[in-house]
């Protein structure tokens, strides 16, 4: 369970030991499950918007990892920009991506979050595209029919030649790494998702592509895939290829 003061505690030695340098990148990884007292604190340093918008979910689980998500999205931010959490103010994309307003700082802190069950990620640097996707990995039944759907024919005939614990890991980096991408580009969902590829030479390694027009973009665009709990898959994806990326816990 994700402590309020070990939570701060620990983003706060890890920025000092390690800042955020211009051409670096921060993932941060957090429980969503918290007590109840820093549930209270958490929506209380949010938005009414913000309020509106848990208030708006059905279930309580999915009320309650919005409300920690994004407090500790405030929180974080906060730390990056010596600010208090209240001050944070977000701008959305014409697609919903969340950025800070450009008048809180003279630099461009540019971040993007994702959550799966009660795990959430926090991707951020300066200055350059992110996106970042977290998926818990399952079993999907209709695995085949769902990639002939949203995965380009290249991708479904390799999910379609494995099986098993291969087969899921292979179908959730693909996954993750188009969800990630098009975060990252502020199109959400609105691309079709068979225009983004994720090439598995072998489902060990990766590269990112785009089919038709915008093809050549995704030279761009770096994609990386990691691991950051058991039983989850995330995808990375920057603009740009520099950078080093520091993965930290909360």
């Amino acid at each position: 369970m994700t402590n309020l003061f070990g939570s701060r505690s620990r983003i706060q030695d890890a920025l000092l030991a390690q800042p955020l340098a211009d051409s670096d990148i921060h993932v941060w990884c957090a429980s969503l499950d918290v007590s109840s007292q820093d549930l209270l604190y958490y929506r209380s340093i949010l938005s009414e918007d913000e309020v509106g918008r848990a208030m708006r979910f059905v279930f309580e689980k999915d009320r309650i990892h919005f409300i920690v998500g994004r407090g500790l999205l405030r929180t974080m931010l906060s730390m990056y920009l010596h600010l208090e959490p209240v001050q944070i103010e977000f701008v959305y994309g014409p697609y919903g991506k969340p950025g800070l307003k450009p008048e809180l700082t003279d630099k461009c802190l540019e971040f993007n979050l994702s959550h799966s069950k009660d795990l959430a990620l926090y991707a951020l640097n300066w200055n350059r595209k992110i996106g970042v996707d977290v998926e818990y990995i399952q079993p999907m039944p209709n695995m085949n029919s769902f990639a002939e759907l949203y995965f380009s024919p290249r991708e479904t005939a390799f999910i379609n030649a494995l099986s098993g614990e291969e087969k899921e890991q292979a179908f959730f980096k693909i996954w993750t790494g188009k969800e990630a991408f098009l975060k990252a580009n502020g199109s959400g969902l609105t691309e079709p998702l068979n225009e983004v590829e994720i090439s598995l030479e072998t489902w060990k390694t990766f590269a990112l592509n785009t089919r038709g027009k915008d093809k050549p973009q995704t030279k761009r665009w770096r994609l990386e895939m990691f691991d950051p709990a058991p039983g989850h898959q995330a995808a990375l994806v920057v603009e740009g290829d520099s950078g080093q990326i520091t993965f930290m816990d909360i």
